[in-house]
């Protein structure tokens, strides 16, 4: 008899234990054409320095895909390659955060004396280049999480038509922000927001270029079937500059040129990582 209470004391215990713990990071769920955003690379000097600021302020984990660390945020993958980046402008300037109430992690940054006391702005520079936009939401999720890939781009194509190559080769849905002055290729439900936004260039003369060797090297796509999503994108036209292989993290990578000629990463295998 008391073996038996013994055992359903520890049996409640453990159920209570696994209902109270938070539920792993998780990319977004794929839209219906099998599309989500996948990882966010950063190139930094100091890869512990920048791992410490992801796990402390923003509670990103640490999980190994093959031989690769990868932090987990809700929404995305944060990959810190170390090296030394290029400081001119790329397509895409900035990852998106957002989240019901951002004041705890402003707090968290100004106390590691990351960010400026007065960091209340809508963009916070981590160091090293890393910039992000904090966006603060009623309807957002309760723990930072990734919201979008924000392009500036040239005048043409302009942002409406990349947002269109976007909807037609990924199925994204036609959404904006800032009661729509910021188109976006939205790529999850909107009460969710996964999306690539676009908004005229901005900064050094001549406009941005690939993000190839940037801060913000590339990001990736993760979708499902990866070698027909490829041939998809042959038939429209699309540059594949990296035809699909196995990497030696056991995941399917592809790269393509989109329509401004950024350099962008398809991926298959990181969701449920």
């Amino acid at each position: 008899m008391k073996k038996t209470l013994l055992a359903a004391v520890c049996c409640l215990t453990l159920l209570a234990v696994a209902t109270a713990a938070p539920l792993p990071a998780q990319l977004m769920a794929p839209n219906a054409s099998g599309v989500s955003l996948g990882a966010v690379y950063f190139t930094v000097p100091d890869v512990d320095k920048h791992k410490k600021i992801w796990v402390d302020a923003f509670g990103a984990k640490p999980v190994m895909v093959g031989k690769t660390e990868m932090l987990k945020i809700p929404g995305a993958l944060i990959v810190l390659k170390k090296g030394t980046a290029e400081m001119t402008a790329g397509f895409a300037d900035h990852l998106g955060i957002w989240a019901k109430d951002l004041k705890p992690l402003r707090a968290k940054l100004i106390a590691a004396g990351i960010a400026d006391k007065d960091a209340s702005g809508q963009f916070v520079n981590l160091p090293d280049g890393v910039k992000l936009e904090f966006i603060e939401d009623p309807m957002g999720p309760d723990a930072p999480a990734a919201q979008h890939i924000h392009y500036f781009i040239p005048a043409a194509p302009t942002a409406q038509e990349g947002r269109a190559w976007y909807m037609k080769e990924f199925g994204a849905a036609e959404n904006a922000r800032r009661n729509g002055a910021v188109p976006s290729a939205l790529f999850s439900p909107g009460d969710k927001w996964i999306s690539i936004d676009f908004t005229g260039a901005r900064g050094a003369a001549g406009g941005p270029t690939t993000n190839q060797g940037k801060v913000l090297d590339h990001f990736s796509l993760e979708v499902k079937g990866i070698d027909a999503m490829v041939k998809k994108l042959q038939a429209d036209g699309v540059k594949i500059t990296k035809p699909v292989s196995t990497n030696a993290d056991g995941i399917k990578t592809a790269m393509f040129q989109d329509v401004y000629g950024n350099d962008v990463e398809l991926t298959e295998g990181l969701a449920g990582k």
